[in-house]
Formats: structure tokens, sequence, C-alpha cells
């Protein structure tokens, strides 16, 4: 089977934290971020698909009313902190469990 020219080129804007965590994490495996893109579109290609699931995070509408009720609980006249937004925020992209938001919120009140 002869060797493929690799001389395609793909041009991607991504933020600076994410390719800096990302290329580190290749670099303990071996490999660079060229080999790791081609890693990934060729599994694409082998799963007909994402080769993993994509999905939006589950989100407990019983739990954000509990973050509420906290946060109200502890008086602002139902002004949030920048600091806690970006406590809810965090939670709402699935970045942190309930339990870490909830003793993040308290601690702030502290």
């Amino acid at each position: 089977m002869p060797k493929e020219n690799k001389n395609e080129l793909i041009h991607i804007r991504i933020e600076p934290t994410v390719k800096e965590k990302s290329e580190n994490i290749f670099n303990k495996l071996g490999i660079n971020m060229s080999y790791a893109v081609s890693l990934f579109l060729n599994q694409v290609i082998l799963k007909n698909g994402f080769p993993f699931n994509v999905e939006l995070p589950k989100v407990n509408e019983t739990e954000l009313e509990s973050l509420a009720k906290i946060i109200e609980s502890t008086g602002g006249n139902g002004v949030v902190s920048e600091k806690n937004q970006k406590i809810i925020h965090l939670y709402s992209l699935g970045e942190i469990d309930y339990e870490t938001a909830v003793f993040a919120i308290k601690r702030s009140f502290m």
C-alpha cells in the first residue's frame, strides 16, 4: 500500500489555554497536535460520526432551584456576585458538580 502524501492543511482558531493544555497532554503521550487531529479524524471515519457522545450537560432543575435559594438566603437583594455567577456558570457547563457549587457559594459568604 503506497504511503499517502500529507499535504492538506487545516487552519483552526482555538483558545490559547485549550491549545496549551491539550499540547501538554499530547506531549506526555508522545504525540504532536497534528497526529492527534489525524487520529481524531480517522476515528470519525471509522465510527461514521464522533468517536464520543456529544450532548448537552444534564442539568437537574431542582438543583438549579436549590442553588438559587441558597443565593437568595444570603441576602444581597437578589444581586448575584460576579464570583457566584462564575460558580453557577461552571456548574451549568458541567465542569463542577452540584455539591462543589453549593460549597463554593456558601463559602463565598463566610
